[in-house]
């Protein structure tokens, strides 16, 4: 009996002074401490999910899904008005249209002044569409178009027109740069060699910069050329047809496509008029100068407008007008809303233009067709029927030779040439970077 009531006053002692632990009180604190844990989970659950969530979105926005190329149908319209202009301007010129139209010449020289911005407007759209990426399996199938119809060409009249044959020099067909059977295309193949240095640079050029490289180009080279000498061709620009011309307005047109302001609802329609505005006036001023009109009467005198302001105003390609047209022109265009299936009818096109200006431009179509187009047509017309003719010419070519290049399309397509070229370049790419 001692001993036992020595042991309980032992484990009382020891329980009073804490050294034996109490059951209940450590059953009450797991208790406690699993509430705290719930609500501590319970808490901040909606946190972690959050935080998952965001893992997630990062993770997808890293993970770029491919996305579809679509062709913009205003870019091709442009390019399919561009190209009508161009035959227009050749019927005129090499087709001998103004000395056949001589009694029309005020309706010429307008309809002219309108549609001078063709050249300008395709550069533009090399800028628009291809400052993100440049490939060089595209410039090599546009060699192989050149290379088909500057042999073809050659080789049907020598077939079927042998009066022809003496005239054609067959050698140099097959290097159609070397011996610049296409003048726009030899500057443009030469630009395109340039353009992965070009695309690096828009890549990473601030808005800002951007937009002063192109301004202080187009700016210098524009309104200092014709400073001392009017026709005296100080950066040999070559009015329009040099390499250096085509560099600067590509800058120009990538610029346009890469910050341009996609204006909707009522905007857009104010934009558009005043594109369509100050292309009008552009016109308008070119047709006074070109009749020696434009000038300004103080009192009882006339002043002629400043000799060293012609160069800028005459109708070369790197003109003040030419300019303001194209770009109004493009940014006119490229605003516009267009219908489902008008757009899927100019896109179908857009692709088939560069054949139309081999064909009509090749040397030997222009000398044999071209030049003869108007000589058979009667003189004696009234207004309307002349412009109805002049008008009308350029759409049969252009439909003629659309409709040959579609089945040269066609060729191309089923010969997979796109996709072998391109498979060439990813191979020759691979090696390089190896």
């Amino acid at each position: 009996m001692e001993n036992e009531t020595r042991i309980e006053l032992q484990s009382y002692e020891k329980k009073s002074l804490g050294l034996i632990p109490n059951v209940n009180k450590i059953k009450k604190r797991g208790k406690l401490m699993k509430n705290k844990l719930k609500t501590f989970f319970n808490g901040n659950k909606n946190k972690t999910n959050l935080i998952k969530k965001d893992i997630n979105n990062k993770d997808k926005t890293n993970i770029q899904p491919e996305i579809k190329k679509v062709r913009n149908p205003g870019v091709d319209l442009l390019r399919i008005i561009s190209m009508y202009n161009i035959i227009f301007h050749h019927c005129l010129g090499h087709g001998n249209g103004f000395s056949h139209f001589r009694q029309f010449n005020r309706e010429i020289n307008i309809l002219h002044s309108i549609t001078g911005w063709h050249n300008n407007g395709f550069i533009l759209i090399s800028g628009i569409v291809g400052y993100k990426t440049n490939k060089y399996s595209n410039l090599l199938y546009l060699w192989l178009t050149v290379f088909f119809y500057s042999v073809g060409i050659p080789k049907y009249f020598m077939y079927f027109r042998k009066d022809l044959k003496r005239k054609i020099v067959l050698y140099k067909e097959y290097f159609p740069i070397i011996f610049n059977r296409y003048w726009f295309f030899t500057s443009y193949f030469a630009m395109y060699l340039y353009l992965p240095i070009f695309n690096k640079g828009i890549e990473y050029l601030t808005k800002y910069e951007l937009r002063l490289v192109v301004m202080s180009t187009i700016g210098i080279l524009v309104f200092w050329r014709d400073y001392k000498n009017p026709r005296e061709d100080i950066f040999f620009l070559n009015n329009g047809g040099s390499v250096l011309w085509f560099f600067i307005f590509y800058l120009t047109g990538s610029f346009i496509g890469k910050y341009r302001i996609n204006y909707t609802g009522f905007k857009k329609y104010i934009y558009c008029f005043l594109c369509i505005l100050i292309f009008s006036f552009a016109s308008h001023i070119y047709y006074k100068l070109m009749k020696n009109e434009f000038f300004i009467i103080i009192g009882k005198t006339r002043i002629n407008f400043p000799n060293y302001f012609i160069g800028m105003l005459t109708k070369n390609y790197n003109s003040l007008l030419a300019i303001v047209q194209s770009i109004s022109a493009s940014l006119f265009f490229l605003q516009i809303h267009y219908n489902k299936y008008l757009a899927k009818i100019i896109s179908f096109f857009g692709p088939l233009i560069f054949g139309v200006y081999l064909i009509h431009d090749n040397e030997i179509v222009r000398g044999s067709i071209i030049r003869t187009i108007y000589d058979n047509k009667p003189k004696n017309l009234n207004v309307n029927t002349a412009l109805g003719l002049m008008l009308g010419t350029p759409l049969k070519i252009f439909i003629f030779c659309i409709t040959i290049d579609y089945f040269r399309h066609l060729l191309f397509t089923l010969l997979r040439l796109k996709k072998i070229f391109l498979f060439l370049e990813t191979k020759i790419k691979a090696k390089f970077i190896k």
